[in-house]
Parts: C-alpha cells; sequence; structure tokens
C-alpha cells in the first residue's frame, strides 16, 4: 500500500530549531521494509497538501500528534483526506493519550495508543481487508453505531526488530540546526522511555516506565550515515534517559571512538547516573553538553514529582562535568500544583549554586495522561476538554502562564522566570575553563533565519514579530519588578557568583 504519513504545523519551530519528525520517519522505514510505499509530508516544511497527495496517491494516511499545538492543523488536514474517502490513522504521544476524544472528532478512522510499528502495520491488513479491527492490539475507534472501543494494549516490541531508519525519506538538511556545541546539529535517539515515573511526564503511561535501546550497530551506523551523507557535525540524542546501562554506554562509546568523525553531541540523563569516569569517557566520545532535568530545588516538591535525586549529588555531578570540559544544562519548572514562595526560592538558589552553562525554565503545564494531570482532574482543579476543539492551543505553552496551581501569584511567576532567562542571555557568568561560551541569542537569530528557506518570508515575519514580542515579554518582566526580585533573591549580583551556597 501507499502510506502518507503527515507532521501537522505547530508553529513553535519559529523562534527555535526545527526537530526531524523522528516518529513517522521510525514508522515509515519499517514500513518500508515490510513491501509499502512510503511518503513524509512535514507541514513545517512543505505547503501543498492536495498536490503532494494528487503525486503520490496514497491508500492510507498516519498523522503524528505530538502536542495541542498541532491539532487544529491535525484536524482540518485529516477532514479533507477522509472527505477523499482515504482511511486517517493517528498516532503519538498525545493521541495516546487522548484516544476517545481523537476518535470521536469524526476525522480519525484508528488511533494509534504507543508504539506504533505494528500496530500500523495491521491496520493496513484490516484496510485491505485482511484482518478484522477486533485483532488489533493498541487502538482506538468508534464503530458504525457510534459506540466507542478500545482494545488490550500492544505489547512491545524487541528494537532489534526494527531497521536503521532511511534518511533519505526526509530533506535531512533542512533540519540541521545550531547549538551550543555546533554548527549543523541533527537529533535522533538510541533508546525509547525511561524507568522514571516522574508524575508531571507523559512517560510512565506511553512507555510504562521501560526503557530500551537500539542495538549499537544501529545506532552507529546512523551515526555515520548522517556524518557522511548530510555533512552533520553534531548529535542530539532526544533519549529520555541516556546512560542508564554501563554496558551499553561503555560499547556506544568506544564505537563512536571507532568511528573517527569529526562530531560532538549532547544528550539528556539524570542526576545520578553518571559518574566521573563515564564523562571522561563520554568526552573522549565527542559528548560537549549534557542536560538535566532537576525541576526543583526543594526536596518536598521532588518527592510530589517523584524526582528522587540527591541534592548533593546534585554538586558532584555539575562539578565532574565541568572538570571533565562538558558544557551543562540545566531544565527547571515552576508553578508546579501547591508549590509555595519559599520552594521556588529554594529552586532559584539551586540555580545560583549550580550554574548551568545554558538551561530553561518552564512554567508547568498539565500534560494530559501524566499522574499530575490526573490528580488535577480528579480534584475539580482541572477541567478536561471533551472534544479535540476545545483543547487549547498555544504554540509554546511552557513559556506562557496559561494555567497557575501554585500559591504563588502569577506575577511572581512571571518575573522569576523572565528574570532568569534576561540573565542567562545578558548576564555575566563564572568562567569555566575548558568550556568555550556561546550566545543564546545568536544562536536564537540564527537558527530562526536559517528556517528561511523552511518557513518562507511570510512564516520569517511572523517569527520576528514572535521573538520581538517574546523579547519586550521578557525584558518588562526582568527589570520592571525590582520588589519581586529581591523576595526571590534574584539580584544582578548573585548571577555570575561562585561562591553561592
Amino acid at each position: 500500500m501507499r502510506v502518507l504519513f503527515i507532521c501537522p504545523k505547530s508553529g513553535f519551530h519559529v523562534i527555535t530549531y526545527q526537530l526531524p519528525p523522528m516518529g513517522p520517519l521510525a514508522l515509515a522505514s519499517f514500513l518500508q521494509t515490510r513491501g509499502h510505499i512510503v511518503r513524509i509530508f512535514d507541514h513545517e516544511l512543505e505547503h501543498g497538501l492536495s498536490k503532494a497527495v494528487g503525486k503520490f496517491k496514497p491508500d492510507a494516511v498516519a498523522v503524528t500528534l505530538l502536542c495541542e499545538s498541532m491539532i487544529p492543523d491535525a484536524i482540518q488536514m485529516s477532514r479533507a483526506l477522509k472527505g477523499l474517502g482515504l482511511p486517517v490513522f493517528w498516532g503519538g504521544h498525545l493521541a495516546s493519550a487522548i484516544p476517545e476524544e481523537a476518535a470521536r472528532s469524526g476525522c480519525v478512522d484508528y488511533v494509534g495508543i504507543s508504539e506504533g510499528e505494528y500496530t500500523l502495520l495491521e491496520l493496513l491488513e484490516v484496510v485491505e481487508g485482511k484482518r478484522a479491527r477486533e485483532t488489533v492490539l493498541g487502538i482506538a475507534y468508534v464503530d458504525e453505531d457510534g459506540e466507542y472501543h478500545r482494545t488490550a494494549d500492544r505489547p512491545f516490541a524487541d528494537l532489534a526488530d526494527f531497521p536503521p531508519l532511511n534518511y533519505s525519506l526526509i530533506p535531512v538538511k533542512r533540519y540541521l540546526s545550531s547549538l551550543p556545541i555546533s554548527a549543523r546539529a541533527f537529533a535522533m535517539t538510541t533508546s525509547k522511555g525511561c524507568p522514571f515515573s516522574c508524575t508531571f511526564c507523559f512517560s510512565p503511561e506511553y512507555h510504562r516506565c521501560q526503557r530500551r535501546a537500539y542495538p549499537n550497530d544501529v545506532i552507529l551506523q546512523q551515526v555515520k550515515t548522517l556524518a557522511e551523507n548530510y555533512g552533520v557535525d553534531g548529535i542530539y540524542f532526544v533519549d529520555e534517559l541516556f546512560g542508564a546501562n554501563k554496558q551499553e554506554l561503555k560499547a556506544f562509546c568506544q564505537g563512536m571512538q571507532n568511528l573517527g568523525l569529526e562530531l560532538t553531541w549532547f544528550t539528556e540523563t539524570a542526576i545520578g547516573t553518571l559518574t566521573r569516569e563515564d564523562m571522561d569517557m563520554m568526552y573522549a566520545a565527542g559528548c560537549r553538553m549534557l542536560a538535566f532535568g532537576l525541576e526543583s530545588g526543594s526536596a518536598e516538591t521532588r518527592k510530589a514529582l517523584h524526582k528522587y535525586y540527591n541534592a548533593s549529588k546534585t554538586d558532584e555531578t555539575f562539578r565532574n562535568c565541568r572538570e571533565a570540559g562538558i558544557f551543562t544544562h540545566g531544565l527547571f519548572m515552576i508553578g508546579l500544583p501547591d508549590e509555595t514562595p519559599e520552594q521556588v526560592r529554594e529552586t532559584v538558589r539551586l540555580y545560583l549554586r549550580l550554574h548551568p552553562d545554558e538551561m530553561g525554565i518552564t512554567f508547568y503545564t498539565p500534560i494530559p495522561g501524566s499522574q499530575l494531570y490526573q490528580e488535577l482532574v480528579a480534584s475539580g482543579r482541572l477541567m478536561p476538554p471533551k472534544t479535540l476543539e476545545a483543547i487549547k492551543h498555544h504554540s509554546m505553552p511552557r513559556l506562557s502562564l496559561t494555567q497557575n496551581f501554585s500559591r504563588i501569584p502569577g506575577k511572581h511567576l512571571q518575573v522569576i522566570q523572565k528574570f532568569i532567562l534576561w540573565q542567562l542571555v545578558f548576564g555575566k557568568k563564572p568562567k569555566i575553563p575548558g568550556v568555550k561560551r556561546s550566545s543564546v541569542f545568536l544562536i536564537g537569530i540564527q537558527n530562526l533565519f536559517c528556517s528561511l528557506r523552511n518557513i518562507g518570508l511570510r512564516g520569517l515575519v511572523y517569527g520576528l514579530w514572535e521573538a520581538a514580542r517574546l523579547f519586550f515579554t521578557v525584558a518588562w518582566y526582568a527589570n520592571a519588578y525590582p520588589s519581586i526580585r529581591k523576595e526571590y533573591d534574584l539580584s544582578t549580583k548573585n548571577f555570575g557568583r561562585t561562591d553561592w551556597d
């Protein structure tokens, strides 16, 4: 069969780097090895869906839904394609979290829940009349009488059964971005899932607290292909938890060294996962930046989030990174349910003490399918939307305070986040031996103009408008409320200190 994969546009990429469609690419590569003809249409990059459909002539359509801001475009395209008589399937993180709302929307035939390779393969057999839909595990649908059905969950597959990604299916060079560690970076994964059960995250429900790794030879083959065929000089390994298995880590690092490529890489891991020896080994293999999900400086808050790292390990981990020459990236979250001003002050103190080279500080946003989301719904503090159209769409939800479940005034949360973002770009930072500083502002502008070929002049104008609006919003909150900043220890003199404890 001829299967068209669609990535709806979200609008988020106009002021950040564009991630490749990793889910559709994995599904398409898998189906291709099973004899199907595939085509990926990324609406962030391409225009003219009707022309693409007319030329490709698909027999079925698979839409990937990852975030709320994709919903309007996904609905519009799906309804148009169903109007042509094509079967439409939805999958992805968000679709898996809201299967009934998606199935009842009238624009979807089947919703795939969790991992989709074998599910999609069997759904194509349903379309061909070779299989009964009731026998397909991990799907949701509404029958001809309007009754909703959800089949049993599908067991996870062995990732060794999946082929290497076929990068010829996408325009790789249009997804290259600048990062602090490289000029032509591309994203890929070495594993699926995470063993942790963070209450704010979709992963415990989606991946069932399981982490599975791809075969090392497949990972290395893909890295070599990207470097030699597409000029990639940096890889962002978008794993939920990198380095958890020491044998895998050692084999990977040795393999990266054996490739002999002039290539650096960046990934995300957890506090306490890596030793100093691990970091030295990773540095020798090209690792130049590590991101850590710190979330909060409050032990009480971390306990509620199921972030069970030891605070003393945090200082040790960041010290080890710097001694190994690895750039650090701290990820923080404020505005969590019932969070108090003192708990946020503890988060600010943690940030000031650690001095991560880069950082992200976001507002808590309830994620469908997460434990915290379900708790907020159960307590009556959050009313879940009953239809797809009712779901609020924000292109950058975690930089905008859309809902506040904390005990902190919204203005205070805005000041805290915007001041730290302002200091991240314009503030002074301590010099660290072996670490080359990069300008977040210049990298952002560079990526925005590089995206011109993807979004066109109209998209560039919109991106510049969004960037300007974000800049002035950050500038206002960062500088207009000195009394609020003082309440949370947010003074310019504290940024760049090396003796904060």
